[in-house]
């Protein structure tokens, strides 16, 4: 029940991040979704809860793309920019007569698009050009990379984004092959523009279409979640993928049990750090400066002490996390309190800061700055290390 709850807030919180009003997801609903998409999910099944989560997302993702279907079946004219009609007329024109046109002609087309209206002309060149070499018995495989990226460039460079999501499509019309290669063009895009809706519709299309993620997509979504400031979205997604076994390198790890402490959620750091011992990896810094912030919030200061005493060798990156741990951690940690109770947080915090400090100085490892005097003392948005 825990594992379906999880899910089923995941998808309800990416709901509403692909609409402009919140959508109910109730739990009739959900029951509906999961009974109809509980397939696994290609090499990425084993154990009983594997791919379940994705398996959810599945659902919910052709519900989405059927959607998009219905409104490209929708006729209209279509109009794009002079050069890119153009290239269109000429394209179709050459189509028309059953032959085959310059292998120039379609890569340039798609270079030259500068507007959504470019971009549909681009889509039905290509959905024409397939047709034609399908019927012509030339079609022996679909578009190579090349044409694949210069479709999705031309989509990102004339602020169509979403559109390149029908490259990822696994029956689509227009000859590309769904892969984790257009994915992560889309999620560096996202990425970029810090675009969590559009990053999370990728990561939607690409489990409807059984395009399976990777340690590299896993790399861009979670920096993605944590350049976007919503570490929920990163934790939340962290689990999902690490459930559906995308491995983690030890920098990815580093930025998820940090998150997990900055957002003073405990049992996610003891839970994130059990990740990194099955996979047989030594404490960083960075993951033993969070098993310190999630002991100093269970009331263990002195043991904070000695996790940071025992594993941080590193002298120089350990006095910068240190300072950040006394400066800018309580900031984050207060932001979401209320006024009422943010004094007495603060308070508390302080005095199990301080014990932590003097056990550090009584163990030869003095902090590099005076906690009591420093004590959210720092600016909240100037965090990179911690």
């Amino acid at each position: 029940m825990q594992g379906a709850r999880r899910v089923e807030a995941l998808v309800q919180k990416i709901c509403n991040r692909l609409t402009s009003s919140p959508v109910a997801i109730t739990h009739e609903s959900f029951v509906v979704l999961r009974s109809g998409h509980g397939d696994d999910w290609g090499p990425m099944a084993g154990a009983s809860a594997t791919a379940k989560g994705f398996a959810d997302l599945r659902g919910l993702g052709r519900m989405w793309m059927s959607a998009q279907a219905a409104q490209e079946e929708e006729k209209e004219v279509l109009t794009g920019g002079v050069e890119v009609q153009r290239l269109y007329k000429q394209l179709i024109e050459t189509l028309g007569k059953k032959r085959m046109p310059e292998a120039s002609k379609l890569p340039y087309l798609l270079k030259s698009c500068a507007s959504p209206a470019d971009v549909k002309l681009a889509f039905d060149a290509t959905e024409r050009l397939r047709d034609l070499k399908a019927v012509q018995g030339q079609q022996k495989a679909n578009f190579n990379r090349r044409m694949v990226q210069l479709m999705v460039e031309a989509c990102i460079q004339s602020g169509d984004a979403h559109s390149a999501l029908k490259t990822l499509w696994k029956k689509n019309p227009y000859g590309f092959t769904p892969a984790v290669y257009q994915a992560h063009l889309l999620l560096k895009h996202a990425r970029e523009k810090k675009d969590l809706k559009l990053m999370l519709q990728v990561l939607k299309t690409m489990v409807t279409n059984d395009v399976r993620p990777v340690p590299a997509t896993a790399d861009i979504i979670l920096r993605t979640c944590k350049e976007a400031g919503d570490m929920e979205l990163l934790l939340q997604l962290a689990k999902e993928l690490h459930i559906n076994g995308v491995q983690f390198d030890e920098t990815l790890f580093d930025i998820i049990i940090s998150c997990a402490a900055n957002s003073g959620d405990v049992k996610e750091v003891h839970e994130v750090q059990k990740w990194r011992e099955r996979r047989g990896l030594n404490h960083t810094v960075p993951s033993a400066i969070a098993l310190a912030k999630a002991s100093v919030l269970e009331g263990n200061p002195k043991e904070a002490a000695q996790v940071i005493f025992d594993n941080c060798t590193d002298l120089e990156k350990r006095a910068r996390y240190l300072s950040l741990m006394i400066q800018v951690w309580p900031l984050q940690l207060s932001a979401k309190l209320d006024e009422s109770s943010k004094e007495k947080f603060l308070e508390e915090l302080k005095e199990k800061l301080l014990v932590m400090a003097d056990t550090l100085h009584e163990l030869g490892s003095a902090l590099p700055l005076n906690a009591n005097e420093q004590f959210a003392k720092g600016k909240q948005g100037h965090s990179k290390a911690a």
